[in-house]
């Protein structure tokens, strides 16, 4: 099934990020990045000449610090019309450039606080007011210098039986990993050299989150676990992946399970207790930005795949006996393509489910941004 799109806009900066607000199902939140070159100048009111993706700018830069270089971004806040086909702004605002964000999956210190990992090697803490609908600034965590970016970041509590309090995992441009935890206030609380170029992505096993994973173009996907110091890796795989590993999620509905993407195309189901050897593996074609676990059907996946557009992917397996075969091995079966949402002209980046939004015939509505045509599309699958 090919998707349709429900309503567009144009968010004038390259748009890479995507995340629907956890108890307001039609409030979404989308980040941006530019590059500008030495010599340009920044129109907040337009576009610049000189873009370059987040994988291919660091790819090209590295961690260095050279001022040709100037990053910006801009974190744009939209609310779903009650007709479920219309987009109004709530808020913007500029700040450097944003490569990855995620709201609390629930309250910290009482406020659902939007987490923003920027090219300053900052963590942004934004908190939401509920009245208003719109963000202010509670915090601004420095995790490392301001020549490295902030790749990535997950909190640790996605899953409601986690026990507080919260921490954020942190992935940075050198190759080094940071959690941040604290009570009233974010802190650096550890920091390790997890891999020898950009880690792209590091995230939380939500049924236990002293469990880690990270992933980077090292082709290689690592764990952690931090009760132990992160000295080394509880696992390293290095045979599996034949592209830089960008994307993992911990399914929140299925203990064990978790999904990694990569620039190969290829998404790869693991066992956390076997994570050397996928479950089962599904191309989706065009390498893959980011994977989603729907919030409440278990065999749903949504699928940001860069140079092949946006998808869904069902693996049924997992609706039956927990996903697990009959001698409790996790058997999520063959993934079948469900839906596909082709409407982006450019790199499918951001992307995420509404979690309770849905159309007059059912269906969940779904946020997706692009990079050079700096678009944001509202559809339903």
């Amino acid at each position: 099934m090919e998707a349709a799109s429900l309503a567009s806009v144009d968010t004038v900066y390259s748009a890479d990020a995507v995340e629907f607000c956890p108890d307001r199902p039609r409030l979404f939140a989308c980040g941006t990045y530019q590059v500008v070159k030495g010599g340009e100048e920044n129109d907040s009111g337009g576009t610049t000449t000189s873009v370059e993706t987040p994988d291919e700018e660091e790819a090209e830069a590295g961690t260095s610090s050279s001022p040709s270089f100037t990053r910006y971004g801009r974190c744009l806040l939209y609310e779903v019309g009650s007709d479920g086909q219309s987009l109004k702004e709530v808020q913007r605002f500029d700040g450097p450039a944003i490569l990855d964000m995620k709201w609390s999956p629930r309250p910290w210190n009482g406020s659902t606080t939007l987490a923003i990992a920027d090219a300053k090697g900052h963590v942004q803490l934004h908190k939401l007011d509920e009245d208003s609908s719109r963000l202010s600034r509670l915090q601004t965590v420095d995790c490392t210098d301001e020549s490295t970016l902030c790749l990535s970041l997950d909190w640790s509590t996605r899953r409601s039986a986690t026990p507080d309090p919260a921490s954020i995992v942190v992935s940075l441009s050198d190759g080094s990993i940071c959690t941040l935890g604290g009570e009233s206030a974010f802190e650096v609380t550890s920091s390790w050299h997890a891999h020898d170029f950009e880690p792209w992505i590091a995230a939380f096993d939500c049924w236990e989150p002293s469990t880690v994973w990270t992933g980077g173009d090292d082709l290689t996907l690592k764990g952690w676990d931090m009760r132990q110091g992160c000295d080394r890796p509880t696992f390293v795989n290095k045979r599996t992946f034949e592209g830089g590993v960008t994307s993992i999620q911990s399914h929140q509905h299925v203990e064990n399970l978790f999904a990694v993407g990569s620039y190969d195309s290829r998404i790869r189901l693991f066992d956390r207790r076997k994570p050397l050897v996928p479950l089962t593996e599904f191309d989706a074609g065009g390498g893959i930005w980011r994977l989603k676990w729907h919030p409440t059907d278990p065999t749903r996946l949504l699928v940001a795949g860069m140079h092949g557009g946006f998808k869904v992917v069902n693996f049924d397996n997992l609706a039956l006996n927990g996903g697990a075969d009959a001698d409790g091995w996790l058997a999520p079966g063959e993934g079948k393509l469900h839906a596909r949402f082709d409407k982006h002209e450019s790199l499918a980046y951001g992307v995420d489910w509404s979690d309770g939004g849905k159309t007059e015939d059912g269906k969940d509505l779904i946020a997706s941004c692009s990079f050079y045509d700096h678009a944001l599309h509202l559809w339903a699958a």
